[in-house]
């Protein structure tokens, strides 16, 4: 099999976390009559599989570059196996938040580790072409995914939805134990000592290549966050619009997302991964900048504003892809490690801005000023910084 024959393997297991996460949330009020509980508890269990996300991605990666790619995933898509299962039995809230939050550590491996194949495999532009195939499933999983939530809750309880997630592991490590070659050889480990480990770290964050990757992706991430966490209440209390009609909205956006990423893959054919992402931080500035200045007219149509947010949201295409290839770029003997930090580092910054996503309200204009500022900030700082960085050659 060719070096790229993996990706759609690759892809289904980067989107081990979206559907962790997006799979469940048809069944959140279900959940909340079942355990008799608040509705703010149950909203915290997806927060907690976010914060076990983010929470894993710091160490699976470097578990995997001294072990090896494979067992780090079968070790990880076992303990993922055997804690849906326990969730699917939780006899209360407390333990179904626990549980949550160790579903979350343990699909990261899902994502950490397909970057990492990719970059033991690819570099430079190859590398960033194969990201944008995988992101096309990151955009398609979000859609899908509460799709099939709700096709399980129409035959069974919520319960089912954990039992799935854990024959969605099942499968991943059935077709990694057939088809996946471990990609790190033994010679290329490093060695598991505090001092390999510390000196691997060390070279990661005196990279300033890798800084400004995380500051491109980390950004465009918390714009992301900023749209999920307020689009619903922005479109319903601006437009009252039905939760049907906003779906619908949703859903087109995530599409954008996904064929950005398809010409991103193609633009990488003619121009670099850092340009790239340069430009999709200036797009993302301008078409926020947009936006904020559209809504803040008097009585902003629907279908503008809509379609403008399709050009908001595109941003991800760029922003995402070449940003973790940049990121490893530099660092091919310690790819899962760097792919860790940056998707941790990416995590936390974009959370900064989605936790306080509701400081200026929730209408339209509000979440389009939300919007504007980690786009401008990306552009302010990567545009005129990343040309002191970026590799010469592609």
């Amino acid at each position: 099999m060719s070096k790229r024959g993996h990706l759609p393997l690759l892809g289904a297991l980067m989107a081990l976390v979206p559907i962790t996460i997006d799979a469940y949330l048809p069944s959140l009020p279900n959940i909340e009559h079942d355990f008799s509980t608040s509705t703010t508890l149950v909203q915290f269990t997806v927060l907690a599989c976010l914060i076990g996300s983010a929470t894993g991605q710091l160490f699976v990666g470097s578990i995997s570059d001294t072990i090896g790619r494979k067992p780090t995933l079968m070790y990880g898509l076992s303990l993922f196996i055997i804690i849906s299962i326990f969730a699917a039995i939780a006899p209360n809230i407390w333990i179904y938040l626990v549980l949550r939050y160790l579903q979350g550590v343990t699909s990261s491996v899902g994502t950490v580790l397909s970057r990492a194949v990719v970059r033991d495999l690819l570099d430079g532009t190859s590398a960033a072409r194969a990201y944008s195939a995988l992101m096309m499933v990151m955009g398609v999983a979000p859609i899908l995914s509460p799709l099939l939530g709700s096709a399980l809750l129409t035959v069974s309880s919520w319960r089912s939805i954990m039992i799935f997630l854990a024959c969605y592991g099942l499968g991943m490590m059935i077709l990694i134990a057939l088809t996946l070659p471990e990609t790190l050889p033994e010679s290329r480990r490093i060695p598991a000592n505090r001092k390999a480990k510390r000196e691997a770290r060390s070279l990661i964050f005196s990279d300033p290549l890798f800084i400004m990757a995380v500051i491109g992706a980390g950004f465009g991430n918390g714009m992301l966050l900023v749209y999920l966490s307020t689009s619903s209440f922005a479109f319903q209390n601006t437009f009252k619009i039905s939760p049907q009609l906003y779906s619908i909205f949703f859903a087109v956006n995530a599409i954008g997302i996904v064929l950005i990423t398809q010409v991103n893959r193609r633009l990488l054919l003619r121009y670099s991964p850092a340009n790239l992402l340069r430009f999709g931080c200036g797009w993302g500035a301008f078409w926020t900048t947009c936006l904020v200045i559209y809504s803040h007219l008097h009585n902003p149509n629907l279908y503008v504003t809509a379609g403008l947010l399709v050009f908001v949201m595109s941003v991800i295409g760029f922003v995402l892809a070449n940003g973790i290839s940049l990121a490893t770029y530099h660092h091919a003997d310690r790819a899962g490690t760097a792919s860790g930090y940056f998707g941790a580092g990416q995590t936390f910054i974009g959370s900064i801005f989605g936790i306080t996503s509701n400081l200026l309200g929730a209408s339209m204009r509000a979440m389009s000023i939300e919007l504007v500022i980690p786009m401008l900030l990306a552009a302010a700082i990567v545009i005129p910084l990343l040309p002191r960085y970026q590799p010469k050659s592609r």
